[in-house]
């Protein structure tokens, strides 16, 4: 599923020449540019307005970004101007918002939407890959026995050497904290609604279909094509990660949803988070 916007983009990053090693990163490109596009639409804003009912995927995109943001009446919008140029945090870390969206509204009033996109061919996203000194110290973990804790399973790459008491162990040590460790994994700050551009506070996720052999030296017709998307506020998107259909709280990732693992190339140095 393409649309004719989607088709060019593909076309300027070459999608279909690269290498599946090479390849994450630019569809990363594609998508988050195929969304500033979208918002920086004139045409589509003009359309909209006139009903807010979307008739493809171009407008149905458009619309579910302004919707998760709870910006519902497009008659109140003048323009709209986005970027993918944000800001990195004050740690000097990467910022996890892609991208920035001031809405300009016809009372002269404005709103900054920030905005994190995903795209993946698999259940669940890499989110956040951090060294245990770095987790502490941006969670604020000052908590001796969790460190080690936490230590053991980053040299370990996972809790397989861990006894069942140390598995309890940082379960309940992990409990008091794991909502805000998950809203850290997914946007770089524990807190809720922090007012920096570079902590974003919705997420649109595109999942595309899987290549057909990752062994492929170059991408196959219909390989990474969009099959669906959706968008979530930063709450709705954790509520996600810790929850299961009937409510109560996974046990994976020792409560917090997500699954701990590790990067090619940063095993026993750096915990992978994905959810």
């Amino acid at each position: 599923m393409k649309t004719h916007l989607l088709q060019q983009l593909y076309q300027q990053y070459q999608i279909a020449d690269l290498k599946f090693g090479s390849i994450h990163d630019k569809l990363g490109d594609v998508y988050e540019d195929y969304c500033v596009s979208l918002l920086e639409n004139k045409q589509l804003l003009a359309k909209l307005k006139n009903s807010n009912q979307p008739t493809d995927l171009d407008s149905n995109v458009f619309c579910k970004l302004l919707y998760v943001n709870r910006i519902i009446d497009f008659n109140s919008i003048s323009s709209i101007q986005a970027t993918t140029q944000v800001p990195h945090r004050s740690t000097g870390g990467l910022p996890k918002t892609d991208i920035i969206a001031t809405i300009n509204y016809v009372d002269r009033n404005k709103s900054i939407l920030r905005i994190s996109c995903k795209q993946t061919t698999v259940a669940k996203v890499a989110l956040a890959e951090f060294d245990v000194d770095t987790i502490c110290r941006e969670m604020g973990i000052n908590d001796p026995r969790l460190y080690q804790l936490l230590l053991k399973h980053q040299m370990d790459c996972s809790a397989k050497n861990f006894s069942a008491n140390e598995k309890k162990e940082l379960n309940t040590l992990m409990k008091p904290i794991a909502r805000d460790f998950v809203r850290w994994v997914l946007t770089g700050s524990p807190k809720r609604n922090p007012s920096e551009v570079c902590y974003p506070t919705s997420l649109i996720k595109f999942e595309l279909i899987p290549p057909k052999d990752r062994n492929n030296i170059c991408v196959s017709d219909g390989d990474f094509d969009l099959i669906a998307f959706n968008t979530y506020t930063i709450e709705n998107y954790i509520d996600s990660i810790m929850y299961n259909q009937n409510g109560t709280i996974k046990s994976a990732g020792f409560g917090t949803g997500l699954s701990w693992t590790y990067a090619t190339g940063s095993k026993g140095i750096k915990m992978q988070f994905k959810g």
